[in-house]
Order: structure tokens, then sequence, then C-alpha cells
């Protein structure tokens, strides 16, 4: 999205195989060609020019991030860029068991890598704590039903990072489950995507150091087998710790007071364009601790994560948690080299990664509909912090199904018989095969009625009328009752199956129930593809 644009109502592809990519594939080089000749307007970080902080932050990042690989080896990243030169182009999801839908922007992010020469990378987000690691599977049970399976029970406050990968015993437990499931279904096709994902999980479990890195590497491994990746990978954790990112950290927080009010005050402008009474969505304000400001960082310590309080006073930038004063810098440069000696683990918040990502490194950044959405609270942050525009992102996402349709009715049935019944009552002169002159008389009064409500004004006369335009639609509609009882008992015994749609419909399920080549064709291969 370019941010001078008229915003875009971004929704969810309803129907299986439908994809959003906004703005189109045909228009992305556009995009991009624009944003690497636009100019930073002067923006710094701790006194370093934006552009050349950029350039650092791309070295930097490389340089982590290694090449691109399949899971075992070097990928053929020949086609791609590999340099800091070159455009670069990113994306960042945590690393669970998510759906199709996201799975779908890995595989967009390889096609633009390869057919625009850029450098792709994709953020392992490790950082977050996102509670029990499962999957939720469809399963027969008499009746369809949805089964769900924990692989690890991750306490609320534990980000991925500083949980180590499944033991042995675990993963064959969560795999014998799961699988377990599928077979109810006489869908062989699941089970034995689910192995051929299994085999590589497998494998990949006794090389990862963290769990975050193990769900990576599966994904990665199952992927490449309808597309190796042409983008690298770089946890979160890892572009945390380098000294850009702390600079980044300490730019931020040199007026905590000031941030807070901006944050705080584009959230509420978000909330009111779009009419949004929860007071958490799309995310909570800042607050304040004892009047120390939050900051929008999250600290690791002891494998838990806490919020990051703020706060300056005079020359100096005080650090502390809800336990109390963790750092004491100077103000300004000076406290990168001492924040660096504290081996404080800070870590950003949606915001602030995406703002650090996009602002700092990338040319153009890959969002699923919900960060597309939140993401223009970052652009109004940008644009008043830095004073520059923000960098523009891709929205995209699709929707996939399971083939699990002719085992029960679909939610489309329903909405078929629920706009039939709802026609019937309100247009029943539509339907009536042949009008008797007084039905004829009684659709003549409809309309003049609805031609004179028109133009009336609100008041006893308005109301009058169109009482009488329901009493006639409902003299209209008498000789039509038998099929209008028919359409709600059908539409009864639908509402019954619900439980059967809201599991066939659900575009939830986990990427590894999914055939990679499926998925990678919704955005189609890359013009280099071998």
């Amino acid at each position: 999205m370019r941010p001078s644009e008229a915003v875009p109502a971004y929704a969810v592809p309803e129907r299986s195989g439908e994809v959003l990519i906004d703005p189109p594939l045909d228009q992305i080089p556009a995009v991009l060609a624009a944003v690497r000749s636009a100019a930073d307007a002067g923006a710094q970080i701790l006194d370093t020019p934006l552009g050349l902080f950029r350039s650092q932050v791309r070295r930097r990042a490389l340089s982590l991030a290694g090449p691109p690989t399949d899971g075992d080896a070097p990928g053929p990243a020949a086609r791609a860029g590999t340099s800091a030169a070159a455009p670069m182009i990113a994306m960042g999801h945590q690393p669970l068991f998510f759906h199709p839908g996201v799975w779908m922007k890995f595989f967009l992010l390889s096609r633009l890598c390869d057919d625009l020469g850029a450098t792709g990378l994709h953020l392992i987000v490790d950082s977050d704590a996102s509670g029990p690691i499962g999957a939720q599977v469809p399963a027969r049970d008499g009746r369809l039903i949805r089964r769900s399976e924990t692989l690890v029970d991750l306490p609320e406050d534990v980000p991925l990072e500083a949980c180590p990968p499944p033991s042995e015993e675990a993963w064959e437990g969560f795999r014998a489950r799961v699988r377990g499931h599928l077979v109810t279904l006489s869908l062989p096709d699941l089970p034995e995507r689910f192995d051929a994902f299994a085999e590589g999980a497998g494998r990949a479990r006794a090389g990862a150091g963290t769990l975050a890195m193990f769900m990576a590497a599966a994904r990665g491994r199952y992927e490449a087998g309808a597309l190796p990746p042409r983008y690298r990978d770089l946890s979160v954790s890892a572009l945390s710790d380098t000294p850009e990112f702390r600079a980044f950290v300490l730019h931020l927080l040199q007026d905590p007071r000031a941030f807070r009010r901006c944050y705080n005050a584009k959230l509420e402008d978000y909330r009111r364009t779009h009419r949004l009474r929860s007071s958490a969505n799309p995310f909570p304000n800042l607050d304040e601790l004892a009047g120390v400001p939050e900051t929008p960082f999250w600290v690791v310590h002891g494998g838990r994560r806490t919020g990051l309080y703020a706060a300056r006073e005079g020359d100096r930038v005080r650090l502390r948690t809800a336990a109390g004063t963790i750092a004491d810098l100077p103000a300004g440069a000076a406290g990168l080299a001492p924040l660096a000696a504290s081996g404080l683990r800070i870590r950003p918040k949606a915001i602030t990664l995406t703002m650090f990502t996009r602002l700092c490194m990338a040319d153009l950044f890959i969002h699923g509909i919900g960060g597309g959405r939140y993401d223009r609270v970052t652009d109004a942050v940008i644009q008043e912090i830095f004073g520059c525009p923000p960098p523009p992102y891709v929205v995209a996402t699709a929707t996939l199904l399971l083939p699990l349709l002719g085992q029960g009715p679909s939610a489309e049935d329903a909405r078929a018989v629920d706009r039939r019944l709802m026609d019937l009552q309100h247009n029943p002169e539509r339907y009536l095969p042949a009008p008797t002159e007084a039905q004829r008389g009684l659709i003549e009064e409809k309309w003049r009625l609805i031609r004179g409500v028109e133009a009336m004004r609100p008041g006893p006369e308005r109301r009058a009328a169109t009482h009488r335009i329901r009493a006639v639609n409902s003299l209209l509609a008498a000789s039509l009752a038998g099929e209008m009882q028919r359409l709600r008992e059908r539409r009864a015994a639908l509402e019954q199956d619900a439980a059967t749609r809201d599991v066939t419909d659900d575009r939830g399920y986990p990427f590894f129930l999914f055939a990679p080549a499926a998925v990678r064709d919704l955005v189609g291969a890359p013009t280099g593809a071998t």
C-alpha cells in the first residue's frame, strides 16, 4: 500500500482458492521502484542519516541470515538478489502451525525475489509469546469434529526463543495423535501429507536450537517440496541483539513520554476512524507504571517476557520493569555501549518490529490482513516521529479449504435459503407465476406506496404507508406459503448441521494438511523456477 492512496478495505477471501494480493502482482514492480527512488526527508537514527543507517542494518541482517536454504543446504538463489544493493522484500510471522493463507506469503516472497531480482528476508518472530503450541485438525467421530492437539504447553509469558525444541517423545506423541485423528476421515491425502511434513520435521528437530527454529525449519523443509525458498531466514531475537536495533530502541526512548503520547494518539485516531470500541483493538495503548511511560518493547529475562518502561531524567534514560530499574544510560548515542554491556535482551512489539523492518531495512514488506490494518497506525507514527513518508507494504492472504465439503452441507447452502426466504417475504410478486386480478391490484398499490414513501417526511403518514406495504407483502405471500414452509424446514435442517459446516468451512487448518504445490500455485511459480 502507498500511504498517499485511499485506504483499502481488506477482506478475507470467502471461497477456496481465492487470493488477495494488494497491490496486485503486476503493480508491485512500480511500487518497489518508486520507494527505491524516494528520499528520506533528512530523517536520522541517533544522529546517523536514515539512508546510511538502512545500509548498515541491511548489511548486518544479511550477514546474520546467511544464504537461502531448503532446510539442508543453500537453495537456488542465483536468480534472486544476494547483496545489500539489491532491493529487499521482507515479511515476518510467528513460527506456528498457521493456515495456508499465511503460508502463501512465503511463496509470494519467493516469487517476488526471483522475478524482481530482490533479496528476500523472512523474520522468524521468535520474540512472540504465543502460549501453547499446537494444531486443530478435522476428525470423524460419528460426525465431523475438530480435535486440538498440543505439541508444547508453553506459558503465556515465555517467548518462543526461550523454549528448547520438543523432545523426541513429545514430537512422536504429537505426530501419533494428529495422525490418529486424520485417518478417521477416509481422506488418505491428509495423513500422507502430514507424514511427509512430519518426516522432515523429525530431521529438523536435531539441528534446531530453539522451539522457534525447529518450527521454522520444519515448515521450510515441507515448503521446499514445491519451491526451494528464495528468501533468507533471520530470527527477531538475533536481529534485536544487533547494535543497529539497540540504536533504534534508544532513538525512540530519548523522549519516552512524547513517544507514548504520539503512539496512543495514533491508536485513538485509528479506533475513531474505524469505529472500534475496544481499547485493545488493534492493541492496547501504552500505559504508565508509577508515572514511568510504557515503551513499545519487551525485555526477556530468565526465559520470561515482560514490559519495558523508560523515563528521561536530564541527560539520562532510565529503563525499568515492574520489578524495578534495570539500566541507567546516558542519553543519545553515548548510551549505546552501556546498553550493549548491560546484556538486556530487548525485543520489539508488533508496531516497532514492522517500523524497524520497513523504515530501517526493507524496501517492501508483505503483510497479512491483520498487519495491513494495524500498520496504518505504524504509518502515522513514522510520519510524525521521523517526518518522512512510510515505506509501502503489500497485503496478501488466501483461503484454501480441505476437501471436507462432500461430508456436510456448506455455509453457502444456508445463505442461499436465507436469501430466498427474505426475497419471498419482501418481494413476493416476483414469484407469483400468474397473478390474479386481485393480486395485480395489490402489486400496483404496493409500488404506489413505495413511490409515495420516498417523498414523505418521517412521521405518522410515512409509518402508516410502511405498515401497509408490509401488509400487502403478507397478502401476496399467502399463496407462496407452501414454498416458504419448505424453505423454513430446509433451513432448520441446515441449522442442525451448523457444527458440521463450521468444520468443513474452516480456513484455519494447519499448513501441513495442504499440498505445498497447491499453495504455491495460488501465487504462481517464479518465472525462473525449475
